[in-house]
């Protein structure tokens, strides 16, 4: 009876070190979606959690509370993105996606129709 407990003890104290011992990773895309913001005309980003702009400078990626003065950002001239990571990560598919100038006339027709439209009522 008592070799009997101690191999269930053994037994026991076996599969809890082993599922200890087993490490489950993250898996990428499972992360919650935080709101970005990218301006096409400058390639320019912001993340409003943590009030950041970034862009590319100097072959590297910067960031700071304000965006540098040469940059005329407008919230008309911007792209809300739904993201689980780095915008910087995808900026080459956010390029292709979003290509400077072609937001901005795409949103500005978009736009003028309103307009139209709320005259007509």
């Amino acid at each position: 009876m008592k070799a009997k407990g101690i191999s269930l003890a053994l037994l026991a104290i076996a599969l809890l070190s082993f599922s200890f011992g087993c490490v489950v990773a993250e898996r990428p895309g499972y992360a919650r979606l935080q709101p970005y913001y990218y301006y096409p005309d400058y390639e320019v980003y912001y993340y409003p959690r943590v009030q950041r702009y970034y862009w590319y400078e100097r072959g590297a990626w910067r960031y700071a509370p304000q965006p540098p003065p040469r940059f005329v950002l407008r919230d008309r001239d911007r792209v809300r993105l739904e993201l689980d990571h780095e915008p910087v990560r995808d900026h080459d598919r956010i390029k292709k996606e979003y290509p400077p100038g072609h937001y901005n006339r795409e949103q500005r027709r978009d736009s003028g129709r309103e307009e139209r439209r709320e005259d007509t009522r």
